[in-house]
């Protein structure tokens, strides 16, 4: 059976076929205006990118000059290259410096990629994962992971390290794969439930290396390995924590040894993502809330989120970059002027 790719209905999740209770904030701080206009609205998002309805592309490091065709989809960037899928056939690659573009054909859809020197480190929809060489169109390995039936939106993509790639497979694991020799030197299972079990994040601080599904994080750092169990919306690291959005409300703290640091609740409450900027973390709750959590004293506000016109916002497409978040055909930026 092919992948299902779809957001995960935290609806159900949370509270099955009951009623979910709404949060409602014992004390609002004020009201924030969406002050920044999108040409077009929001059509599609992924953890790397949004698309908007006119084609154009954003980042994780803001607005790229890309301008996808229909059906299109944008997987990830890298200092040098832009990584597209236009079809479930092959995948395109363009030089951002040269705009000079290749394409090689892939046995079914890329849904995560990464570059670096003249390896293309792919994740194909049905758990295949591999490398190709991008100047001579040469596949250097490929290996087939379990058959998955669901996974969840947030697809990590591969990490390249000194002499070694790490896949973050959608069962589950963390493979990683010698540069030198192309073959798998260890596999780790992060988590094996059935369903959802993909790994959503993929990162490395100094020597520790972090990887999450929506049921548990898991560090490797000094030989030894740690594990953090939660249901999870959402994770980042900055400096040396991590910062975790819970599906029940909850934003955690943790050390890089899995150790909680700092948590606060509030209860009902439903993230969608975070931003961490000048040691506060803003993140958006589902009635239109945004979330303002200073890191030295983890102490927050809230703020009613309103459009331009005032009307209150909840209920459409919403993207995180590093500084900005966009709804609909607005964002905020964070880095500068998002209280006026």
């Amino acid at each position: 059976m092919r992948p299902i790719y779809l957001f995960i209905c935290l609806l159900i999740l949370i509270t099955g076929c009951s009623q979910r209770k709404d949060f409602k904030p014992a004390h609002i701080s004020g009201s924030i205006t969406f002050n920044h206009f999108l040409k077009s609205p929001l059509e599609s998002t992924t953890r790397t990118s949004a698309i908007l309805k006119n084609g154009e592309v954003f980042s994780a490091s803001g607005q790229t000059l890309l301008k996808l065709k229909k059906h299109a989809r944008f997987i990830n960037e890298t200092h040098t290259y832009y990584i597209i899928a236009n079809d479930c056939q092959s995948v395109e690659i363009i030089n951002k410096n040269t705009q000079e573009s290749k394409k090689f054909t892939l046995s079914t859809c890329i849904i995560a990629g990464n570059i670096k020197n003249n390896f293309l480190a792919f994740v194909l929809r049905d758990n295949t994962y591999g490398v190709l060489d991008i100047n001579t169109g040469e596949s250097k390995m490929t290996e087939h992971g379990a058959q998955v039936i669901a996974v969840d939106s947030l697809i990590a993509q591969p990490l390249f390290l000194d002499t070694t790639v790490v896949f973050p497979t959608l069962d589950g694991q963390i493979s990683l794969v010698s540069l030198q020799t192309f073959k798998v030197e260890r596999v780790i299972i992060v988590n094996s439930e059935q369903f959802f079990s993909n790994i959503i994040y993929l990162d490395k601080i100094n020597d520790t290396l972090i990887a999450a599904t929506t049921k548990k994080v898991l560090t490797l750092t000094n030989g030894h390995q740690y594990e953090y169990t939660a249901n999870i919306r959402d994770i980042k690291a900055n400096k040396d924590s991590i910062y975790i959005l819970t599906l029940d409300g909850k934003i955690a703290q943790l050390d890089l040894t899995m150790r909680t640091l700092n948590e606060i609740e509030l209860p009902y409450a439903l993230f969608s993502g975070i931003i961490i900027v000048d040691d506060k973390l803003f993140t958006m709750e589902r009635l239109g809330y945004l979330i303002v959590l200073d890191l030295q004293s983890f102490q927050y506000d809230v703020y009613t989120l309103r459009s331009i016109l005032g009307k209150i916002i909840n209920h459409k497409i919403v993207f995180y970059d590093d500084h900005r978040v966009y709804y609909d055909k607005y964002y905020l930026d964070f880095s500068k002027d998002w209280q006026k």
